[in-house]
């Protein structure tokens, strides 16, 4: 069997999840194709939201989703994005310096 992508069991495991999951939902910075999460929007447009260049945002945006019931996992970002490593530097305290 040959070797699938990460991103592409991620898409299929999450379409299979929400068919029996309602509170699954989807929060995307224009990179559902890279994401694999096109097929969900597609298959659950009320449930897929794309925050467009507002990534920063989307951290926020889908821990309040989680926060609601909406979702037990809401929002998938690539590790390497700097709007994870920006919005987290955003919200942590400054240390003192001695």
């Amino acid at each position: 069997m040959p070797a699938k992508a990460s991103r592409a069991a991620f898409g299929e495991a999450l379409l299979e999840l929400a068919a029996t999951d309602p509170r699954i939902v989807t929060v995307d910075a224009d990179l559902s194709k890279s994401t694999m999460t096109a097929a969900f929007a597609k298959a659950y447009p009320d449930r897929a939201f794309n925050v467009g260049i507002a990534e920063s945002n989307l951290l926020g945006i889908g821990a309040g989703l989680a926060l609601t019931g909406r979702s037990r996992s809401s929002a998938r970002l690539r590790a390497s994005s700097p709007a994870a490593s920006r919005r987290f530097a955003s919200r942590s305290p400054t240390p003192a310096r001695a």
